[in-house]
């Protein structure tokens, strides 16, 4: 059984524990979390589960505004938290939630923002979604994490390709970007339900939390 099959049953055998399920994917930049969440929200909605996808890079600072305070990505206060904590407070309420999508080649977020239907289930993906302002709301959380050497060279290629960055400007970034990861992002590791190793791209095994 796939391991996306697994995770979704795991979610499943929750479904009775509350009429409105939140679950976390976090981890590093450019590892698939969004990929992984739509992936769940897909086998969930096949399995008469409904389910549904929120991306918190929706309520990212754009980034003009982050290089003019010199502030990344990875620090919490590029997020607006409270913005998100709404969203959760509705979807739990049984409303819909929206949001603006984020563009990584532009930096920049949408004029019109996107309705997400009413569901059983809301993946929340992003960086900071096992923050400590919307953990209360989470009953499942995932880690996704590579090792170091292969996490630098993902971001090097996402920064060209996804970020239309040039290769010197990822590489002046590049250090204070992983000291970054490491302070604000790699912690929620430990917190983390479910530790989900990247082995290439797509494709992750499920790894034991160390006791």
């Amino acid at each position: 059984m796939k391991l996306e099959k697994k995770i979704a049953q795991k979610i499943i055998s929750l479904s009775e524990l509350d009429k409105h399920i939140v679950i976390a994917v976090c981890g590093a930049a450019d590892l698939g979390k969004s990929f992984l969440s739509a992936k769940l929200a897909e086998i969930l909605n096949a399995m008469d589960v409904s389910a549904n996808h929120l991306p918190l890079d929706s309520f990212l600072m754009n980034r003009t505004k982050r290089i003019k305070n010199g502030i990344s990505g990875y620090q919490p206060e590029s997020y607006n938290f409270n913005a998100i904590e709404n969203q959760l407070i509705k979807f739990k309420n049984g409303h819909d939630v929206s949001f603006f999508p984020y563009n990584h080649s532009t930096g920049e977020k949408a004029q019109e923002s996107i309705t997400v239907s009413s569901c059983k289930v809301l993946i929340v993906d992003g960086l900071h979604s096992m923050h400590k302002v919307l953990k209360p709301y989470i009953m499942l959380s995932l880690f996704i994490y590579t090792d170091d050497k292969h996490l630098r060279e993902i971001r090097r290629g996402a920064d060209i390709i996804k970020r239309k960055q040039s290769a010197e400007f990822s590489k002046k970034v590049e250090v204070k970007e992983y000291q970054n990861y490491k302070q604000f992002v790699e912690p929620y590791k430990e917190q983390a339900d479910l530790h989900l190793y990247l082995k290439e791209k797509w494709k992750y095994s499920l790894k034991n939390k160390k006791k």
